[in-house]
């Protein structure tokens, strides 16, 4: 298990993330703490990597505000990915979820 801790912020902003790999290099977890010192409020989030294969990656987050996202990530060329994301709000039921579509092409 990996750690760190850092300041952000000019100082009012402190974070603490974990990483764990698991033993099959496939599975990966997160988890982030942060303080806003200013306002006295905590944040935790926790999230998973899957790769499928080399060309496919699967990356999901859950904050404690209740919105859930999800990415795939597809290796089209050497160095050329498609991603598709999605974005849901579990609070706001009736708003739609954003959805993303983006294509990085590097030479």
């Amino acid at each position: 298990m990996n750690s760190v801790s850092y300041r952000a912020d000019k100082g009012d902003t402190i974070k603490v993330c974990g990483l764990y790999n698991f033993d099959n290099k496939q599975v990966s977890a997160v988890v982030e703490l942060t303080r806003k010192l200013s306002k006295k409020k905590n944040t935790l989030a926790v999230g998973g990597l899957y790769t499928v294969d080399a060309q496919t990656t699967v990356k999901a987050r859950l904050n404690d505000t209740g919105s859930l996202a999800a990415l795939l990530r597809l290796k089209v060329k050497p160095k050329s990915h498609l991603i598709i994301s999605g974005e849901f709000d579990m609070k706001a039921l009736d708003r739609p979820p954003k959805v993303g579509l983006a294509l990085a092409l590097v030479p």
